[in-house]
């Protein structure tokens, strides 16, 4: 049995055993003349020596030649064998193995390529292991999982299905949503504000504007907790703050945001119901979650540091040994798949609004302050927040539901529709913001 579950994701390497998670080492090198810096250390002069850092040996794992030939490396392939070795020498204990788990975008010519540099680290292999079935093998899911993992330089979406093996089945990358751009947008966002309010510049210098991204991971923890965060930088010159809230942040990087959604609608498969189910990585990001619970027939899971390695270790004995292993993307699923949530109570037959009862079942009904076809029901007198076309009912094979048109949002029961929910008897329909409040309700 393999006694360590390593998670190589250049956004972090991760080494589990028994339940205990070590902290990320970032896949970043220093390419420093008096010797190559890795993980850490390296993260923590990036901002400090620019012109040294390099991140992408992990995302491109080839034996392409550096930006600068060193002593110690003269190509990606070495930065990794750098890394690892180091990795390997802090979180090794005498007679380890180790379960690689691998995000799914790993081409084979990689897989290869990174065989030989764990023989050349001294690392026995146990096995190579899909990041995102090693995380969701184990968890209570409906029968469609989808896994949304940030990393570096990129998002990558794994689709997995089956009713007793988790297989999976597709692999969708934003090649441009990784944490790097993200951490680039927010960290503008703050250099903006304390401009505004103090003058002062923290990217202007490269030793606030590496606190300013030593900070950041420890302020995304905090945002979801509260509704203002008091963003705090030191120089010689004393303390700037400056206040935030999430809604900052998201607005910041909203651009990416939308990416990350059309991936996931992408990987959507008609109005199959899904479970979404979001790594620690894309879990810190402010609101991502709540925005998700949107998407219609979509569960969202958030998961803990470490959980692919630690769903490895739980399903190491289902793995085949081997001197040569295969990388394995399918495991037995540790839970039977769940029947997914509908809503409560009856379909509803009519919506009610200023106290009159507008039938559902002659056709698609569409609300809005001015609808020009088809059935209506126009909302005079509430211009504020409200379209001309806002949503539309509609029924169908004993289910009613809303699809929404809308700049201003349509909302069930407090929650925002993402393109289209069903509706039951007593919901609540308010359209707009502030909207008006329409009542669903069923008449036998």
């Amino acid at each position: 049995m393999p006694s360590v579950a390593i998670e190589l994701v250049d956004a972090g390497l991760v080494a589990v055993r028994e339940g205990a998670v070590s902290a990320p080492s970032p896949g970043i090198a220093l390419l420093d003349p008096a010797g190559v810096v890795t993980g850490r250390d390296a993260a923590a002069q990036a901002r400090l020596k620019p012109v040294l850092a390099f991140d992408r040996f992990w995302s491109d794992l080839t034996t392409d030649p550096l930006p600068r030939r060193l002593a110690e490396a003269g190509s990606r392939a070495d930065l990794a064998y750098l890394q690892l070795s180091r990795f390997w020498e802090d979180v090794a204990e005498g007679g380890d193995d180790a379960l690689f788990v691998l995000p799914g975008t790993l081409r084979p010519s990689e897989l290869g390529l990174l065989a030989g540099i764990a023989r050349a680290a001294a690392v026995p292999v146990a096995g190579y292991l899909d990041l995102a079935v090693a995380a969701c093998a184990s968890l209570e899911a409906r029968e469609t999982v989808l896994h949304l993992d940030v990393q570096m330089h990129q998002a990558v979406l794994t689709e997995l299905h089956g009713a007793r093996m988790l297989q999976r089945r597709r692999v969708d990358a934003a090649p441009r949503v990784g944490l790097r751009a993200l951490y680039a947008a927010w960290a503008q966002l703050v250099s903006e504000s304390m401009v505004r309010r103090t003058r002062f510049d923290p990217l202007h210098q490269a030793a606030t504007e590496q606190q300013l991204y030593d900070r950041l991971p420890g302020w995304l923890g905090q945002l979801a907790a509260v509704r203002s965060l008091d963003v705090q930088l030191e120089t010689g010159a004393g303390s700037f703050s400056v206040s935030l809230g999430p809604e900052q942040f998201v607005l910041a990087a909203e651009a990416y945001y939308a990416q990350l959604f059309d991936l996931i609608r992408a990987a959507r498969r008609g109005d199959a119901p899904v479970t979404l189910v979001l790594s620690a990585r894309a879990a810190t990001l402010p609101q991502l979650a709540e925005r998700c619970l949107q998407i219609p027939d979509t569960e969202v899971v958030r998961l803990e540091a470490g959980a692919a390695g630690l769903g490895a270790l739980a399903h190491a004995g289902s793995l085949t040994s081997g001197q040569d292993p295969a990388l394995v993307t399918a495991l037995p699923r540790a839970v039977p798949p769940r029947e997914a949530h509908r809503p409560r109570g009856a379909a509803p037959t009519h919506v009610i609004y200023a106290g009159r009862a507008h039938a559902l079942a002659d056709g698609p009904l569409t609300i809005g302050l001015a609808p020009e076809t088809g059935r209506s029901l126009a909302l005079a007198g509430h211009a504020a927040g409200i379209s001309r076309s806002h949503c539309t009912l509609e029924q169908g094979g004993g289910v009613v539901r809303v699809r929404d048109h809308s700049r201003y949002g349509t909302f069930v029961n407090g929650e925002k529709v993402a393109g289209s929910a069903e509706l039951a008897a007593g919901d609540r329909l308010r359209v707009g913001t502030p909207g008006v409040v329409l009542e669903l309700v069923a008449v036998s």
